[in-house]
């Protein structure tokens, strides 16, 4: 199972080694997300849709025929980079950085975020060309996939205040084990800061926070053996991507999402094979532009999600980490 920091391993061309670098610097996610590479820019697989009956059957008698039913899905490659464009003489001068090392750095923090916002809300009504994220996956999921901690256990009610009592935090604590049940044995929970810091605190309290470190040498706070992503906020460095004004009856909860990442029948990113991750490269091959004394650089990735289970997300709902 490779991740980017496998890429960032197996690459010998500095630029893309420099980009991946970068990535992972600026994204959590982009650490854990397994990474298989596909064929094409657009990828057809099978989906398990009911089961088919078996039953006892008499001595000397027979089964009745039965078959399962399956789904053909589809899923396409996105294509998320940019391009920089510079004066043949930027960095002509006495700099402390180069300033096309300052811009490169910029547009892979940018593409880290993008990411990010991408894996959580990613949807195809908001935007075509993107890919469609967790958010938008489990809402096409049976309905137990989605755990409501509201008043009225459906979205429609207030947000349970997680912090307001000993019993809330029970309720809270309760549905997140249900979520790493529901998706066979969750390997990553996703979350926004504030529900990660509030769930420490719960735990801390009851004393049952834990960490862990990754094969990579990452370390994680834990829940259940489960790490604690946050997600972190969108490219204007200020607005959560897991907000905390979800639509409910208050319009004050957030969401958790427990997720099973893996290339079996998990949730995976998809790109394209031979590319080796995310590539950065000078289109012009050192020339310049035809309208104007300018070079570019060129990042580009074919990346996408997949998966193949419908038990593979959980998402908690409908709470507030607050005391009020």
């Amino acid at each position: 199972m490779l991740t980017l920091n496998d890429y960032f391993k197996q690459s010998k061309d500095p630029m893309q080694k420099g980009l991946i670098a970068d990535l992972l610097r600026y994204s959590d996610l982009m650490k854990i997300v397994p990474i298989d590479s596909v064929k094409a820019l657009r990828v057809s697989a099978t989906r398990w849709q009911t089961m088919p009956s078996v039953a006892f059957r008499k001595y000397g008698g027979g089964y009745t025929e039965s078959s399962g039913t399956t789904e053909e899905f589809t899923e396409t490659l996105a294509l998320l980079g940019g391009d920089v464009k510079f004066d043949r003489l930027a960095n002509v001068g006495d700099f402390i950085e180069d300033p096309v090392v300052t811009q490169m750095n910029m547009k892979a923090k940018a593409m880290a975020f993008k990411f990010n916002d991408s894996l959580i809300n990613g949807d195809h009504a908001v935007d075509a060309d993107g890919f469609e994220g967790l958010k938008k996956r489990v809402s096409n999921m049976p309905s137990r996939q989605t755990i409501w901690l509201d008043a009225s256990a459906n979205g429609t009610g207030a947000s349970l205040k997680v912090l307001a009592s000993d019993a809330n935090e029970q309720t809270f604590l309760d549905a997140l084990h249900k979520a790493i049940k529901r998706v066979d044995g969750a390997t990553h929970a996703l979350c926004n800061e504030d529900t990660q810091l509030g769930l420490g605190q719960v735990l801390r309290r009851l004393k049952l926070n834990t960490t862990m470190t990754d094969a990579y040498d990452h370390k994680w706070d834990t829940f259940n053996n489960v790490p604690l992503i946050d997600v972190g906020l969108k490219s204007d460095k200020s607005t959560e991507i897991i907000t905390n004004t979800e639509a409910v009856a208050d319009a004050t909860a957030t969401s958790m999402y427990f997720v099973r990442f893996d290339t079996d029948d998990g949730v995976r990113a998809i790109d394209l094979k031979g590319g080796g991750g995310p590539n950065v490269y000078d289109p012009l091959k050192g020339g310049e532009m035809e309208a104007g004394p300018q070079k570019l650089r060129r990042i580009d990735w074919p990346v996408g999600l997949f998966h193949k289970s419908q038990y593979t997300i959980c998402r908690v709902a409908g709470f507030k980490m607050a005391a009020a």
